[in-house]
């Protein structure tokens, strides 16, 4: 089934939160009514020209359209593609970005894996275990409907993971410990990191939370970034009841890519985000209650059906100094999409 696309181009109209201003680009309804898709040009400096581009998909939790799930490559001899090719597994995905880390510790060859220093092969081909959460293809947490790909290992490394779980209207994001996981009432959730806004119910109010203690690189590197977001509704259980009252009545998920470039270190502003302002954007302009960062830099990928076919549906730009064409979206472990029930 082909994405329902319906365009609003926006020359002039700016949008103001915070310290974010954004002028919006243009606005796609995609999939029979069910999600948009916005670009907008952003800047959190009021005195500079709105230049990052930025491009979120939102759609509702509690819509019977459509839900969000993560994905792995089904092609054991092509472990490792590019959202746009696993996008090609399912006909009812709508969208989707890439999701934790890019590397499967089951794959041959050398590598230095620095989100689970010590994580060796032999534990990657075991099937996952919620007994030894070494066990199992990756460095993050994986679930898909209801099956175990990997957990967050018990390794040291530069990662303190938050989690997505995915779970309807009570969706939601958690910084978690290595080794921990979520439980079986959750079937589709996806480890990643670092955390970057966190929800206090008792004042109410949204917060940046990039963990102190998780020295993760993509902290300080600025660099094209992807981000997942909730904004609870007011049916979740993670809001206090002074907050129910002034909620939306549904919750809402939001993809959220960022362009720029890849490995120029923390000072070169020039090659985008750090966590820091992607903390910003989201709960600033995007008002999301929690979010996360997915895998950053040459990872970064959002993929829209049917939109952008010159580049197979992919709309962001992870390598902003090269040409377009020569922009291709690196082959990653694992993906989130939106996909029709």
């Amino acid at each position: 089934m082909f994405a329902v696309f319906i365009t609003f181009l926006v020359a002039l109209s700016v949008v103001s939160a915070s310290t974010w201003y954004c002028v919006e680009l243009q606005s796609t309804i995609i999939g029979d009514n069910a999600a948009v898709w916005k670009t907008e040009n952003c800047t959190n400096d009021a005195t500079a020209q709105p230049l990052l581009t930025v491009n979120s998909v939102t759609f509702d939790l509690a819509s019977g359209k459509v839900r969000a799930i993560p994905a792995v490559s089904v092609d054991p001899s092509n472990p490792l593609q590019p959202v746009n090719a696993m996008a090609k597994q399912n006909d009812k995905f709508l969208a989707g970005i890439n999701g934790g880390y890019f590397w499967r510790v089951d794959i041959d060859g050398a590598w230095i894996d620095d989100v689970c220093r010590g994580k060796t092969r032999q534990e990657a081909n075991k099937p996952a275990s919620s007994v030894n959460p070494n066990y199992g293809v990756s460095d993050g947490l994986i679930k898909i409907d209801g099956t175990v790909f990997g957990n967050n290992c018990d390794c040291k490394g530069y990662s303190r993971p938050a989690i997505l779980a995915i779970n309807g209207e009570q969706s939601t994001i958690d910084v978690v410990h290595r080794a921990e996981t979520v439980g079986d009432d959750v079937a589709n959730a996806l480890g990643a990191g670092p955390n970057l806004v966190s929800f206090n119910a008792t004042s109410g109010e949204s917060f940046v939370d990039i963990p102190e203690d998780d020295d993760n690189i993509n902290i300080l590197e600025h660099a094209a970034n992807t981000a997942v977001g909730v904004i609870y509704g007011s049916s979740s259980k993670k809001i206090g009841s002074a907050v129910k009252a002034t909620a939306d009545s549904t919750g809402k998920m939001i993809f959220v890519t960022t362009d720029g470039s890849d490995e120029c270190g923390p000072k070169d502003i020039t090659c985008g985000l750090n966590s820091k302002d992607l903390a910003s954007l989201m709960k600033d302009h995007f008002g999301t209650h929690v979010a996360m960062s997915m895998d950053q830099g040459g990872s970064t990928t959002m993929w829209v059906k049917g939109a952008n076919p010159s580049r197979d549906g992919i709309v962001s730009r992870s390598h902003n100094t090269e040409p377009v064409e020569q922009d291709g979206p690196r082959n990653v472990a694992n993906a989130l999409f939106l996909t029709l029930v």
